[in-house]
């Protein structure tokens, strides 16, 4: 048993990252064409990516469950904001760009994210009967 968790560890590790190098090719190109950044490149969109999946990470582990706790659309709400704060900081930090930048070259990246987010949760069979 323990060898099957190990097992889907490692496998949940590579897809992670797999994931998130497409993740970081979509996020350089919207840096460069959108965000105009001009010293944008794919190793730092992909740290950006990378830092921002941990910061949200662990913004979602603190705040647990509870963000539930006001509904559905409130907790997509939240976890647009926390997105968003993420991506836009350490987009800004890591490409040196100013804030508009960050936000523009992030903004298509979190409401894609946001919607398909909702559009998973609106799918699932709802427990009220």
């Amino acid at each position: 048993m323990q060898e099957l968790l190990v097992g889907l560890g490692f496998l949940g590790i590579i897809v992670f990252l797999i994931v998130s190098v497409i993740g970081a090719l979509i996020l350089w190109l919207l840096a460069r064409t959108v965000g105009k950044i001009s010293n944008a490149g794919f190793l730092n969109s992909w740290m950006v990516i990378l830092t921002s999946s941990a910061a949200v990470s662990l913004a979602l582990k603190v705040i647990g469950l509870s963000i539930l706790s006001n509904g559905l659309t409130m907790a997509i709400l939240t976890y647009g904001a926390i997105l968003a704060a993420a991506y836009i900081t350490f987009g800004k930090l890591i490409w040196k760009s100013t804030w508009m930048q960050s936000f523009k070259a992030n903004l298509v990246w979190i409401l894609l994210t946001v919607a398909g987010i909702a559009y998973m949760l609106s799918k699932m069979p709802s427990t009220m009967a």
